[in-house]
């Protein structure tokens, strides 16, 4: 089986208790519908068949409510003959941690399908997700932790802190989630002390720009922007620096 790649963002299971667990999916990119079947191994051949495999987990944030949980995903190919199906699917719920596998059905092609596109897929459990390691794909070794107000790797050490690193996914993340977005959007901006980002608010909507300030809780979000540049921005915070605002385009 294809191994994800080790990624900068957060489980483990022990007892199975599968029974009860509930997964929703919610997409940004390709298409499919929840359901299917476990992930299989990685292919051998180039065919027409659709084959599942384990997707590449990209980063994890905090979902809507204490039972759920928003996982990113890099998905094959622009062209959605590429993919289907993007699912989360043998959910076990352990009191200490939760194990599930992010899968994906494709249909490999000579020289197609390369490119990798962003998803994400919303994980709902029957218990509250509270601090419990979650693990994907079977990767205990690169098992995901509530790291503050994001999800994020333990380093080396055993050590689980939340980044010191005010841009780190994690704390974007969070920044993502508390905004209330339905997709993690387009960093535009991000500083020690300040970051701009650019959400989709709902998948109806056009793109929202919404600036943000650091404080002792991490990410407070401070104003909205529809235009180019930094006069909404200022209007709202006239500390913002203008060197971060000023070339910025219009949300997008």
């Amino acid at each position: 089986m294809t191994e994800p790649r080790r990624r900068p963002i957060l489980w483990i299971a022990g007892a199975l208790v599968a029974a009860g667990a509930v997964v929703a999916v919610v997409l940004t990119a390709g298409g499919g519908v929840p359901g299917a079947t476990a992930a299989a191994p990685a292919p051998t051949t180039i065919g027409a068949a659709w084959r599942s495999f384990r997707a590449d987990v990209t980063g994890i944030r905090p979902g809507p409510d204490e039972h759920s949980l928003f996982v990113q995903v890099a998905l094959p190919g622009k062209d959605p003959g590429c993919v289907r199906e993007p699912r989360i699917e043998q959910v076990v719920e352990a009191k200490t941690d939760i194990r599930a596998d992010v899968v994906y059905s494709t249909r490999p092609a000579a020289g197609g399908c390369q490119d990798k596109v962003p998803a994400e897929l919303r994980l709902t459990t029957s218990g509250p997700i509270a601090d419990r390691t979650v693990i994907l794909n079977a990767d205990t070794g690169n098992a995901w932790h509530k790291l503050g107000a994001g999800w994020g790797h333990c380093d080396r050490q055993g050590t689980c802190a939340p980044p010191a690193d005010h841009c780190d996914p994690a704390w974007i993340g969070a920044a993502v989630s508390a905004a209330g977005a339905e997709s993690p959007g387009t960093t535009r901006v991000c500083d020690p002390g300040w970051l701009v980002l650019d959400l989709l608010m709902r998948q109806t909507d056009p793109p929202a720009r919404t600036a943000f300030r650091w404080g002792d809780t991490g990410w407070t979000s401070f104003a909205q922007a529809r235009s180019a540049g930094c006069a909404e921005i200022l209007a709202a915070e006239p500390k913002f620096p203008v060197a971060l605002c000023k070339t910025l385009p219009a949300p997008a």
